[in-house]
């Protein structure tokens, strides 16, 4: 049985505590309707917009991929600090960052030695370590059901 096949079938009740618990603190970050974190992609509809496989990839590999407008940066001043984030704002005179820690950080323009692209996604790698299978067999069903 291949791993993908091993992680059909799961319960979505049962998932939406899962994303909602405090093992992979989901919510922190993603929103699904009303309630969530908005620091990730939204996923109210991601069902109907990805599939199992995508869906699983994303968990497993998020920094394969990124959702439009949630490509990390990394931004370097001149006095070596450096910034990570989804870049939020970016206008003539600063930049905003919005990293794991919720929080935005504006960055002056005059400050900026360094902004590059990252690869490395704000979500944390291998996320599925802290899952049982039929725990991310239910993550995934409930993500599948939010059409």
């Amino acid at each position: 049985m291949s791993f993908l096949t091993s992680l059909t079938g799961g319960d979505a009740a049962r998932g939406r505590s899962v994303f909602f618990g405090t093992t992979t603190g989901c919510d922190a970050c993603h929103r699904t309707g009303p309630e969530g974190g908005r620091i990730g992609p939204d996923l109210t509809r991601i069902g109907a917009i990805r599939a199992g496989r995508d869906l699983t990839e994303s968990i497993v590999y998020p920094s394969s991929t990124f959702a439009q407008g949630y490509e990390p940066w990394r931004v370097t001043t001149r006095d070596d600090e450096e910034d990570q984030g989804v870049l939020v704002e970016r206008a003539a005179e600063y930049v905003v960052l919005r990293g794991a820690s919720v929080a935005e950080v504006r960055i002056g323009r005059e400050n900026i030695r360094d902004m590059q692209r990252g690869d490395v996604s704000v979500m944390p790698e291998r996320l599925e370590r802290s899952l049982t299978r039929e725990q991310l067999r239910d993550l995934l069903a409930y993500l599948q059901s939010l059409k």
